[in-house]
């Protein structure tokens, strides 16, 4: 005896078809809602905004001709040794008031956090414990040595 299609059955498939479509797409709404939004900077349009006086910073800021390095020691298990060494143009050692460290993930900023440097002879030091290995972005902020703004240097690292 051969079946027929009937009405009811077509609606039933339409039915199936439809639900399953929307179960997908609600599960890839909340994956999507949950996860990683993107978005890096909370201010980003008011920092587009002043993206000329940034740039006239950094000119100011490479004018003082300062010869400044962040050299990296690995200790393992994600623990490393940071220094930072500055001289001026003239190759003596800059002597800065404070210097503070923001080590950022650059996908997870719940992991951010700061270090201050200890001076030590010409150079500031901190050992610093890294919650994860990967990338991470070093944001060094040197205050003093005759000038009012901080000296800013970016530098992104790979911890093992």
């Amino acid at each position: 005896m051969e079946k027929k299609l009937e009405g009811k059955h077509v609606f039933m498939i339409l039915l199936a078809f439809f639900g399953v479509m929307f179960a997908v797409n609600g599960v890839f709404v909340y994956v999507a809602l949950t996860s990683f939004s993107g978005v890096t900077e909370k201010d980003a349009y008011v920092k587009g905004l002043n993206y000329n006086r940034a740039i006239e910073e950094n000119l100011e800021q490479r004018a003082r001709n300062w010869l400044v390095l962040l050299d990296t020691e690995n200790l393992g298990q994600s623990s490393s040794i940071l220094t930072l060494s500055a001289k001026d143009r003239n190759g003596e050692d800059l002597f800065f008031d404070d210097v503070t460290m923001v080590l950022k993930r650059p996908a997870q900023e719940d992991l951010d956090f700061e270090v201050t440097l200890t001076k030590e002879a010409e150079k500031f030091v901190a050992t610093v414990e890294f919650p994860l290995p990967g990338q991470w972005d070093v944001i060094v902020l040197a205050n003093g040595a005759g000038y009012d703004k901080p000296y800013r240097l970016e530098k992104r690292l790979w911890v093992k």
